[in-house]
C-alpha cells in the first residue's frame, strides 16, 4: 500500500517543511502537557486526565509512525535522501541513523503488548482504539478494542508508541538542519524514478 494521492505534498521539499512544522508543533504539546509528580491511581480525576492527555498524544504520533501518512519517517527519510542535493556528511548520516532507528514494531505497537490483548500477527491494538473509540466510531473495530476500559491495557499499547519519539526527534534536528543551511532542494528526478526508499 502506498501513500495515497489526497493531500499529497506538491514536492519532497515541501514534505519536509510539512514535517518540520508538525514535529516541532508535536514536541511543544509533549512539553506543555508533561506530567508533574508520580503515579496517580487510574479512578483520580488527575490520574483520568493524564490518561486522556496520553491517549491525544499517542493520536498525535500517528501520522509520524504510520508508514503511508504523508509525513511518516519512512517517507521523511525517502525525502531526506532524495533532496540532500549537496550530499552533506550530516544530514546524510542523520538521515541513515533515523532509518535504523525507526522500526516496524513503532509502527504496529508491539513491543509492549500483554499477554492475552492480540495475536503478534492481529492488527494495530491502537488504531482499533483510535477508530473504533476516538476519531469514527468503526463498530468492528469498537468491539476488537472493549478491552479499552482497562486504563492500563490501554496506557502500555498507546506508551508502545512513544519508542518512537527518539527517531522523530532525531528526524526534526537532520531536517532543520538541512534547511536552515540551505543544504536541502528539490530533487531533480522525479520522486517515483528515484528508487525505494
Amino acid at each position: 500500500m502506498g501513500e495515497g494521492k489526497r493531500g499529497k505534498p506538491s514536492s519532497e521539499l515541501e514534505r519536509l517543511r510539512i514535517f518540520e512544522s508538525l514535529a516541532t508543533e508535536y514536541f511543544r504539546m509533549v512539553e506543555l502537557f508533561k506530567p508533574d509528580g508520580a503515579a496517580l491511581p487510574p479512578d483520580s480525576v488527575e490520574g483520568e486526565r493524564r490518561h486522556w492527555v496520553e491517549l491525544f498524544r499517542a493520536a498525535l504520533l500517528r501520522k509520524f509512525i504510520v508508514r503511508d501518512e504523508h509525513v511518516s519517517l519512512k517517507l521523511v527519510v525517502r525525502a531526506l535522501r532524495l533532496c540532500n542535493f549537496r550530499v552533506d556528511r550530516k544530514v546524510a548520516e542523520g538521515t541513515e541513523e533515523v532509518a535504523r532507528l525507526f522500526t516496524a514494531e513503532m509502527v504496529q505497537g508491539r513491543r509492549r503488548l500483554l499477554s492475552g490483548l492480540a495475536q503478534d500477527d492481529g492488527p494495530d491494538l491502537f488504531e482499533d482504539v483510535l477508530y473504533g473509540r476516538l476519531l469514527h466510531g468503526d463498530a468492528d473495530r469498537f468491539r476488537r478494542s472493549e478491552w479499552a476500559d482497562d486504563y492500563s491495557r490501554l496506557s502500555s499499547v498507546a506508551a508502545s508508541r512513544f519508542d518512537a519519539e527518539h527517531a522523530l526527534r532525531k528526524a526534526l534536528d537532520v531536517v532543520s538542519y538541512g534547511l536552515t543551511n540551505e543544504l536541502l532542494r528539490q530533487p531533480a528526478v522525479p520522486p517515483d524514478d528515484a528508487g525505494p526508499p
